[in-house]
């Protein structure tokens, strides 16, 4: 139990830390696209990043303009820190249609817990 509670507090740190890079890269575009020098609208930009930052495709895009232009990053590095729940997420989808594939050859798993169903109906 111990273990999980740090593997869970360890990635909730983890995942907070890549948001507030994805927010104040997300914010950094929204500056540098809309020319803005005045420290109160840098604030409500922020604010409005917050939002943008999860929006889908259009915060990771953002994002990715930010790092590349404004902290000059590497476009590979800026393309991971945006897009990698979308890489995690194809390569479960990916695991997953490969394991309904796997099954459909053999006996089932699904056919067989069907068979103890209608048992039990009888």
């Amino acid at each position: 139990m111990r273990k999980i509670s740090t593997l869970l507090l360890l990635s909730g740190f983890f995942y907070i830390t890549i948001s507030i890079f994805q927010i104040s890269a997300v914010a950094d575009a929204l500056k540098l696209i809309l020319m803005i020098n005045n420290t109160f609208l840098e604030g409500i930009l922020f604010i409005i990043s917050l939002f943008i930052t999860f929006t889908p495709l259009l915060g990771p895009v953002l994002g990715i303009i930010g790092a590349t232009f404004v902290w000059d990053w590497n476009i590979l590095l800026a393309f991971l820190l945006f897009f990698w729940p979308y890489f995690f997420g194809g390569i479960v989808w990916f695991l997953s249609n490969k394991n309904k594939i796997k099954n459909k050859k053999g006996k089932k798993i699904d056919a067989e817990d069907a068979e103890i169903i209608r048992e039990w109906k009888r």
